[in-house]
């Protein structure tokens, strides 16, 4: 199997847990409304999905170097997200943007998943700022013409820190937009279908901007 069905599997997963995330809100019960969400105010408690694009990336890092170098780019992502009350949620994200190569015709891919959890301000009000951190997995690969058109890839764990505003323009809808800042390491490398460990980890990062639209799952 090619290593870019990996990415297949993850995101067939992602969609299994938005419906189990779905499901759940449709048992949930709030107090005093009977519903799995207030309709009448704007808390962030059950699920939402959501997709990003435009999202502009500049990645750096020693990766990046000796040859390697990559242009700043457009990307995309999606996203979910699971709130345990009006204010603090966990949330889960799929990221990817297509960088050209300074060096040749090649393209590079910059891959991100990232989870955490994340913190809401000003709940009752249609512009609510937020602020979060995690956990990330990076990823950093091509199909390469300078290896006989090998499969190259980088993979490495890092952390990250956004910073956002979301704009609640329904009880189901709202528009977020949001900065990123990701920071860790590459430790593997395969070509084709062989791989060795990188001895000290290569480091990387990233830092993007995003715009986005939510959709609260009803559960009513």
């Amino acid at each position: 199997m090619r290593p870019k069905n990996r990415r297949q599997r993850v995101l067939f997963m992602l969609a299994v847990l938005a419906a189990v995330l779905t499901a759940s809100a449709a048992d949930a019960r709030d107090v005093g409304t009977g519903r799995g969400w207030r309709s009448t105010r704007y808390g962030r408690q059950g699920a939402e999905i959501w997709i990003e694009f435009p999202r502009y990336v500049n990645a750096s890092g020693g990766i990046h170097v000796e040859n390697l170098d990559i242009e700043p780019a457009l990307g995309y992502g999606f996203g979910l997200m699971w709130g345990i009350s009006d204010n603090i949620a966990f949330e889960a994200r799929m990221l990817q943007s297509d960088h050209p190569s300074t060096f040749d015709d090649g393209q590079w891919d910059v891959n991100l998943l990232q989870v955490g959890p994340r913190f809401t301000f000003m709940t009752e009000n249609k512009l609510q700022p937020f602020f979060g951190a995690g956990w990330s997995k990076m990823t950093f690969e091509r199909d390469s013409t300078y290896y006989e058109g090998t499969f190259e890839r980088y993979t490495g764990y890092a952390w990250y820190a956004t910073a956002g505003l979301d704009y609640i323009h329904s009880s189901a809808w709202s528009v977020f937009v949001r900065g990123d800042y990701t920071k860790g390491g590459y430790g593997y490398v395969s070509l084709g279908f062989e791989g060795e460990s990188l001895d000290p980890p290569r480091s990387a990062e990233c830092v993007s901007a995003t715009v986005g639209l939510s959709y609260r799952i009803p559960a009513w």
